[in-house]
Order: C-alpha cells, then sequence, then structure tokens
C-alpha cells in the first residue's frame, strides 16, 4: 500500500476526522507510520508475516496495561479490510525516538532507570497462558543463534581485519557451547527494546512511553536490556536492573547480557546495512563492539 493508498483508506475508514496535518515515517523494518494532526498514529505492517502478529501484540499490550506501568504503551483499535487485520490507530505517545538524542540524556537521571526497570518487571510478568493468540513463539533458540552466527561468518567477515574476526568468533562460540546451561525461565519479552523503541519526553526530561512490540516472542529476559547495553553500557544497564523485579538474581542476568545479548546489536545493523546496499564505514563500524567486548576482558 503507497503513501496515497494509505491515505484514502484512512479517510474511508474515519470519515468523520478533519485531517489538517500529516507526517509519514516509512523508515521502520517492519511497519510505516502515518500521523494525523501529530496526535494519532496509523499503524501498516509491511508485509503479511508482521500484520499476522498484530492480534498477539494487541493482547499482550492490554495484559501489560493491566499491571499499570510507569510509562506509556499504546492502546489498539484494529483496522480491518476483506477480515483481514489492515493496521492499528492509537494516540501518539509525546516526544521523540531516544535515537535521537545523546546518551547522556537519560543515563544522568535514575528516574529513567526506573522507569524502564518497571516496564520490563511488569512485561515479563505477564503469562503465556493470559494471551488468547497461538502466534507467540520462540525464535530466539540455539538454531536461531548458530545460523546467525553462520550468516555474520559469510557475510560480515570478508570485510573484516583477522583479530576482529577471531573476537567475534570467540563470543559466538563461547555464547552457543554455554546455551543450554543457561538457567533462566523463559518469558514474554518485547524482543526489540532499542533506543529507536523507547520514547523520551524533552519537556519532562523523562522517557515516557514504549512503542512497536511487533518482535514480542517468548525468550530470556536479559534479551530485553541487549539494546540499552548497547546504547549506555554497564553501569545504566546495572541501574535499570537493580530496578527490576525477577526470581532470578540480576547479576547472572547482567553476565549474559554483557557477554553477549549487549555486544550482538552491531551485527543485525551491518547485515541489514549489507543486504540493503547501504554504504560502511569500515574502520569505524566495530568501535562501540570494541569498547564493550574490552569491558568483558577486563572484568
Amino acid at each position: 500500500m503507497k503513501e496515497k493508498e494509505r491515505l484514502a483508506f484512512i479517510k474511508r475508514y474515519f470519515p468523520h476526522f478533519v485531517i489538517k496535518e500529516v507526517k509519514v515515517n516509512n523508515r521502520g523494518w517492519d511497519n510505516d507510520l502515518v500521523i494525523i494532526n501529530n496526535n494519532l498514529v496509523f499503524r501498516f505492517p509491511k508485509s503479511e508475516e508482521v500484520a499476522a502478529k498484530v492480534k498477539t501484540e494487541g493482547e499482550i499490550l492490554t495484559a501489560v496495561k493491566a499491571r499499570n506501568p510507569l510509562l506509556v504503551i499504546p492502546e489498539f483499535e484494529y483496522m480491518h479490510e476483506d477480515d483481514k487485520v489492515k493496521g492499528v490507530k492509537y494516540p501518539l505517545i509525546e516526544g521523540k525516538s531516544l535515537s535521537e538524542y545523546a546518551p547522556n540524556t537519560i543515563t544522568c537521571h535514575f528516574e529513567n532507570a526506573r522507569l524502564v526497570g518497571d516496564f520490563l518487571t511488569k512485561l515479563h510478568s505477564v503469562e503465556v497462558a493470559q494471551l488468547n493468540s497461538s502466534m507467540l513463539t520462540s525464535l530466539h533458540n540455539h538454531s536461531y543463534w548458530e545460523s546467525f552466527y553462520k550468516k555474520v561468518e559469510r557475510q560480515v567477515f570478508p570485510f573484516l581485519k583477522y583479530k576482529q574476526q577471531e573476537q567475534i568468533a570467540h563470543l559466538f562460540e563461547r555464547f552457543l557451547e554455554s546455551y543450554e546451561d543457561i538457567p533462566a525461565k523463559k518469558v514474554i519479552i518485547h524482543g526489540d527494546l532499542t533506543t529507536s523503541n523507547i520514547i523520551y519526553n524533552e519537556q519532562k526530561g523523562r522517557i515516557s512511553g514504549i512503542i512497536d512490540f511487533t518482535d514480542a516472542q517468548i525468550g530470556d529476559p536479559a534479551f530485553d536490556f541487549a539494546g540499552i547495553y548497547w546504547a549506555y553500557g554497564p553501569d545504566f544497564t546495572k541501574n535499570v536492573l537493580s530496578c527490576y523485579q525477577s526470581s532470578e538474581k540480576t547479576e547472572a542476568i547482567f553476565k549474559r547480557v554483557s557477554n553477549f545479548y549487549g555486544l550482538q546489536p552491531v551485527f543485525h545493523e551491518l547485515l541489514y546495512a549489507l543486504e540493503n546496499q547501504y554504504n560502511i564505514n569500515w574502520e569505524t563500524a566495530l568501535e562501540r563492539f570494541n569498547c564493550l567486548y574490552e569491558f568483558i576482558n577486563a572484568r
């Protein structure tokens, strides 16, 4: 569906709307956004696979909402066409994506760590049995990570120096060898808790909401700290964990985050860039990875 078609669909579906302003965001991996009058978001899945997840996503949001999280999350109103979900509408969460701000914007205030810790506590406490949908699966299994590693070897390694290849190989192989020993109870995770999906309200000086639960799945709770660790490092991640409630010791969660989950986001970014033929500065591409990798060895 092209931009004009989406707008026409919105007008047909909500004929009473007076549309004064339209903003379009097509940069997302899974969804296109149309923002109307700077207060309503219309989200359209980019594929049938993503569209099939929308009902489950809405059920998760409802279950988390019932736990009264401190952060705002979307409240879906479904839009159908030919008995299929065409998209969703929800009120715009005030603020901008954290990806637009410098890291110290949130790390200098402990309140932001408390807000994220509260959100993850409540999300991870949702039981799968509470959901009616059967679409929720466990994607991040041993086979997934093994396949991902092979893809990195095949597509990324040719551009790297031998020492870099060696470090990355060690990272993946150590994780894969110890995967079966992970003691964590699998929970419902956000699956893509990166700066792009965390909303920051500059006027209030704090995080205001979490969006895009498209990648929600059953998985290791430690995975939801990966984006936080990658963007803000060990100290802020520890602050978030200090506000997170779980039956598992936070030290064990932090170890999995710092040893693997918090380092692997760079490979998703590099693979996406390669597959879409974006220019990559290979001299600087792994600077952040190298910094965080050194933290492991310094302990």
